[in-house]
């Protein structure tokens, strides 16, 4: 509900746009494929995938974030070296928006760093990400594979405050000699994604965005959050037997509105299948955050 003074930066993944003033933009959503136990991937040390099914769960997405005029991406989850080619491919042949790489393992990200420039489709690929503990060579490896976006996450685990998590952004805090933002300039990654890290609830959740607010007036660059991320870890679900859980869906999908409400430029929201509530309650959020700052422009 805000004009920021600082010119927001914006830049192109994939035909998607990312970064700007609210209203001016709408907010991109981003949802994960291929994470663990997902259905529609039949061997995951292979990368072998239903295609008929990820396909229809892609189209879906994308159609509905055409028709609601929202941006869509996907996050391709891989776990093994070996299924990094056929996972990529797969999707790369499916989906027409940015691809965004993750893993719990940095060889394995690396090597879809390699698949990525082999398939043509580095443009497309945002790394996530890069962080206080990213050794030099992970940073590195970026601009070797002709990527230069990425996810860059502020997380001190020993600082969660607004401060802490500006603080590396800036100048490394407690952790670094240098900023974060300036590593990533250093590193040629020219299309950043700032992430004010919105781990579990009892993590701080709440001064993440409060930190996105002030990153976007301090840098003008896109800024975004997982904050779905805190739903399943806020007390009461963690309480909640089977029948109570079916709830959680709807707190999840508020997720995406509070963080679209304090600025976020892009918001990871979960599941592929989660897609269409998603885009809706994004597309809603867009609408009335325009009607309520029409008059400052």
């Amino acid at each position: 509900m805000f004009r920021f003074q600082k010119d927001q930066l914006s830049f192109e993944v994939s035909g998607t746009m990312f970064g700007g003033q609210p209203r001016r933009r709408s907010s991109v959503l981003i949802g994960s494929v291929f994470y663990p136990d997902h259905s529609m991937v039949l061997d995951r040390k292979t990368g072998k995938v239903d295609i008929e099914k990820l396909e229809k769960k892609v189209s879906r997405a994308e159609t509905c974030a055409r028709e609601l005029e929202q941006g869509h991406g996907c996050m391709a989850y891989l776990d093994h070296e070996d299924a990094v080619h056929g996972l990529l491919s797969t999707l790369s042949d499916v989906s027409s928006g940015p691809i965004l790489i993750d893993s719990p393992d940095t060889s394995v990200k690396l090597r879809a760093l390699k698949e990525a420039e082999s398939m043509g489709i580095s443009s497309r690929v945002i790394y996530n990400s890069l962080h206080g503990g990213s050794p030099p060579e992970e940073w590195s490896s970026l601009a070797e594979h002709g990527v230069d976006s990425a996810v860059v996450m502020a997380f001190d685990s020993g600082d969660l405050s607004v401060k802490g998590r500006i603080y590396i952004l800036d100048n490394g805090g407690r952790l670094l000699r240098k900023g974060l933002i300036e590593m990533a300039e250093e590193n040629e990654i020219r299309r950043p994604l700032i992430d004010l890290a919105a781990t579990s609830f009892d993590q701080s959740a709440g001064s993440a965005l409060r930190a996105l607010t002030v990153a976007k007036a301090k840098w003008g660059l896109p800024a975004g959050m997982a904050l779905h991320n805190t739903v399943e870890t806020w007390p009461p679900f963690t309480e909640m037997d089977d029948d109570g859980k079916k709830l959680f869906r709807y707190v999840d999908t508020a997720a995406v509105t509070v963080a679209m409400m304090s600025g976020a430029d892009w918001v990871m929201y979960g599941a592929l299948e989660s897609s269409q509530r998603a885009l809706h309650a994004a597309a809603f959020t867009s609408g009335v955050m325009a009607q309520a700052v029409e008059d400052i422009w």
